[in-house]
C-alpha cells in the first residue's frame, strides 16, 4: 500500500537520532514521494541552536539519494506525542520513525517514552529504532522476524518492510513455540514434535504471505521453529546464526505491556541485542 502522506522522522538532535536519521531517509528514499518531513518540538532549551548544522547534514544525505526534505519547528503544547500528533496526518497513509531511549536507565529502553506511547497511540504507522551498528548507515539487508502467532503483530511489520525490501538479501522467519522451564523439562518427544509442526505450518503460510505482499523471491526468505522457555534467548541466538543485522518486532498492546515469564519481551529484546532493533506497528 502506498503511504500518501509519506514518512515522517522524529528527531530531538541526539547523536542516537542522527543514527537512525539513516533509516528514515532510505525508508523516503524508497516511497514513491520520495520525500521525509522532520518534526522537531522546540522546547526552549539552548541547544537548539546548535540543531542547523544536523539538519543541514540530514538535508545532504537526503540530497544525494534524490529525497526531498522539509522541517517541521514546533512549540511544545501539551505532551511530545500531542504535538507530533498535530503534525502527522492520522491513518495508514503516514510512517513515524523514531528512536528508543539512547541509554537504559532504570525503566528499560521503551517503557515510559514519546516512541512507546506513539506505539500504543495508534495514531499512524510507527516503528521505534534501537541502532546499536551505526556504520550499517540505515542498510542492515539481512533481516530477523520472530513471529507469534498473532496475525495483527505479523501485519504490523508490513508497511515498514514494503520500504526495505527493496535493500533486503535475506529474511530470517523464526517462531518459538513457547512453554515454562518446568514443562520443558517433562515435555514428552511426542508433544515437542507437535509444538514444532504447528510451528512450521504457521512459519510457511507467514512465509507465502512476506512472499506475496513484498515480492520477495523464495531463495531469500528461510524459517525454524524451537520449543524454548526463553523467548528472547532463543531471538538472540537466531540473529546470531542467521548473521541478521536488524530484529524487527511487532507491538501490541500485549507486548508492550504484559510481562511473560521473565518480564516484557520486547525490553528483553532490547537489553539483550547485539544488531539494530526495529518495533513496528501498523494501523489500519
Amino acid at each position: 500500500r502506498c503511504f500518501l502522506n509519506g514518512i515522517f522522522f522524529a528527531y530531538d538532535g541526539s547523536i542516537h537520532a542522527d543514527w537512525i536519521s539513516h533509516y528514515a531517509i532510505r525508508l523516503a528514499a524508497r516511497h514513491p514521494a520520495a520525500r521525509l518531513s522532520v518534526v522537531h518540538i522546540f522546547d526552549g532549551d539552548p541547544r537548539e541552536t546548535l540543531l542547523e548544522e544536523k539538519l543541514l547534514r540530514i538535508q545532504s544525505e537526503c540530497r544525494r539519494l534524490g529525497v526531498e526534505f522539509d522541517v517541521q519547528h514546533k512549540r511544545l503544547s501539551g505532551t511530545v506525542d500531542q504535538t507530533v500528533c498535530s503534525v502527522i496526518p492520522p491513518g495508514p497513509e503516514s510512517l513515524l520513525v523514531c528512536g528508543t531511549r539512547a541509554e537504559e536507565r532504570r525503566r528499560g529502553w521503551l517503557s515510559g517514552t514519546f516512541a512507546e506511547r506513539m506505539l500504543q497511540a495508534r495514531h499512524c504507522n510507527v516503528v521505534t529504532i534501537r541502532v546499536l551498528q551505526p556504520g550499517l548507515l540505515g542498510l542492515p539487508r539481512r533481516v530477523l522476524l520472530p513471529l507469534s502467532g498473532r496475525l495483527d503483530e505479523f501485519r504490523s511489520w508490513l508497511p515498514f518492510l514494503r520500504l526495505l525490501q527493496p535493500d533486503i538479501t535475506h529474511l530470517q522467519i523464526l517462531h518459538v513455540a513457547q512453554v515454562s522451564g518446568r514443562l520443558l523439562r517433562l515435555l514428552s518427544h511426542e508433544r515437542a514434535e507437535q509444538l514444532r509442526q504447528t510451528g512450521e505450518s504457521l512459519c510457511l503460510g507467514r512465509e507465502q504471505e512476506l512472499s506475496s505482499q513484498l515480492s520477495l523471491p523464495n531463495s531469500l526468505i528461510s524459517a525454524s521453529v524451537v520449543v524454548s522457555d526463553d523467548v528472547s534467548r532463543e531471538i538472540m541466538i537466531a540473529a546470531n546464526r542467521s548473521r541478521s543485522r536488524l530484529i524487527c518486532l511487532a507491538a501490541s498492546d500485549r507486548s508492550l505491556t504484559q510481562r511473560v515469564f521473565h518480564g516484557n519481551l520486547v525490553e528483553r529484546v532490547l537489553e539483550s541485542a547485539t544488531c539494530d532493533v526495529a518495533i513496528c506497528r501498523g494501523v489500519t
